[in-house]
């Protein structure tokens, strides 16, 4: 087979790359309203739960496949961020109801920061997966 992996490796992948995920979605969420309310845009957690809760599934839909086929590859984050920003730009007018500048700059904000931390988050998440599987 040219993509062989053992189960608990396979596991450990998905479990770290949906626990990162979640993570971002929660830590997404709260960056997302209080950016949101430092620029008087709105003060409530529902529209920045909604998109973050799109954010969220299209992560899994993509980052799933991707992790058990290149796992530890930074490709999956651009992949990510790329999809991300395209729904994240086109919702978040939608839903702020501003001009198409304000809400690419709002998104790009937003999406700078989870990419950071997802790859802090991937790393040392990365590093517990290889103590884990080493013992």
């Amino acid at each position: 087979m040219i993509f062989q992996i053992n189960l608990l490796t396979a596991t450990i992948v998905l479990v770290l790359y949906v626990s990162v995920s979640l993570i971002l979605f929660v830590v997404g969420t709260y960056i997302m309203q209080t950016y949101a309310s430092s620029k008087k845009w709105d003060d409530s957690f529902k529209i920045p739960y909604k998109i973050n809760l799109i954010w969220l599934i299209i992560s899994l839909a993509i980052g799933i496949p991707l992790s058990i086929l290149l796992p530890e590859n930074l490709l999956i984050d651009f992949v990510r961020f790329g999809a991300n920003m395209i729904i994240g730009v086109i919702l978040t007018t939608r839903y702020y109801k501003k001009n198409r500048v304000d809400t690419i700059q709002f998104t790009l904000v937003i999406q700078i920061v989870l990419f950071i931390l997802a790859v802090i988050f991937g790393f040392i998440f990365g590093t517990l997966s290889l103590y884990v599987l080493s013992n």
